[in-house]
């Protein structure tokens, strides 16, 4: 049977032994520790910018849509506005023929009245008197043609300008979007690997708490009590 010193100092050995393996079990996981929260992060990170692309091209997208719809609504506003326009020329056109349509008819009554009037044989101031307010008449009725057709003519301008007016509204009234800006996620900062200086210090002084047991169990050996 080992004596009592010798069981002391293989028990300081065991110890001191067992507390190296402890620091390095220690180290090997602060370094996986370490790998896994880097690992973590760094697919985080991908993410993230998997998730600002995806926005950006989003934004994108609605961009576009909206271009493509402040396209066609000024191409229907413009359309819109020419077909008004023609129909406003078309039937400003209408009522000028129409206006010297009358005027030449009045005229050609107003001709036939005089020629009637002379053809009746009659003499003196009564002729003249009667030609005289036929070409008043004349003159009266085509003022008044005239006056119309300016109103009307006025009028057709005003519509003009509503249409311009309505052209207008029907194009602001799709505004371009403005696309949100998306920012790069930052990068993430990896941790540093762990320095070994603490589990080596945990190490070195577990071999100094073994060497001091066993220096104890050979002074105990050598110097039994009396």
């Amino acid at each position: 049977m080992c004596s009592a010193g010798a069981a002391t100092g293989i028990m300081a050995v065991a110890q001191g032994g067992l507390g190296i393996g402890e620091a390095a079990a220690g180290y090997q996981q602060a370094k996986q520790t370490t790998n896994y929260n880097n690992a973590v992060a760094e697919q985080q990170y991908q993410y993230q910018q998997q998730q600002a692309s995806a926005f950006r091209n989003f934004e994108q997208l609605k961009y576009n849509q909206q271009e493509a719809l402040m396209r066609q609504t000024r191409l229907l506003a413009d359309s819109a506005y020419a077909d008004e326009i023609s129909q406003i020329n078309l039937r400003l056109m209408q009522e000028q023929e129409a206006s010297a349509q009358q005027k030449q008819k009045a005229a050609r009554e107003g001709l036939q009245a005089r020629g009637a009037v002379v053809a009746g044989g009659r003499v003196g101031n009564s002729i003249d008197a009667l030609v005289a307010d036929y070409q008043r008449q004349q003159a009266q009725f085509d003022y008044a043609t005239e006056r119309n057709l300016a109103f009307t003519t006025m009028q057709m301008q005003e519509t003009k300008r509503g249409s311009a007016a309505t052209r207008g509204s029907r194009i602001a009234s799709q505004q371009e979007y403005i696309k949100q800006e998306i920012l790069d996620p930052l990068k993430p900062m990896k941790q540093a690997a762990p320095s070994a200086m603490p589990f080596i210090l945990q190490g070195a002084g577990a071999v100094l708490q073994g060497a001091g047991g066993v220096e104890s169990a050979i002074y105990r050996k050598n110097n039994p009590p009396k």
